[in-house]
């Protein structure tokens, strides 16, 4: 139990990061990209990035990641 509490916040500060990462990128970023930068594998940025666009918190289009302006995500809550 306390191993998943462990990772469950390893999770979260993954999340702020690659939105972080993502928000400074205008043009759009891969996780390829991603991956040599933040030194994280490909896997795990595929998880955090997917549930990011799950909640509306980044963009998609075609393999690139973009940052949501703060007012669209304020009025989707």
């Amino acid at each position: 139990m306390y191993i998943h509490s462990e990772n469950h916040l390893f999770d979260l500060q993954m999340e702020e990061l690659v939105k972080k990462f993502i928000s400074q990128q205008p043009n759009g970023v891969r996780i390829s990209e991603m991956e040599i930068c933040l030194k994280q594998s490909r896997l795990r940025l595929g998880y955090v990035t997917r549930k990011l666009l799950n909640e509306g918190k980044v963009l998609k289009i075609e393999n690139k990641y973009f940052p949501v302006e703060e007012s669209k995500t304020e009025q989707t809550k």
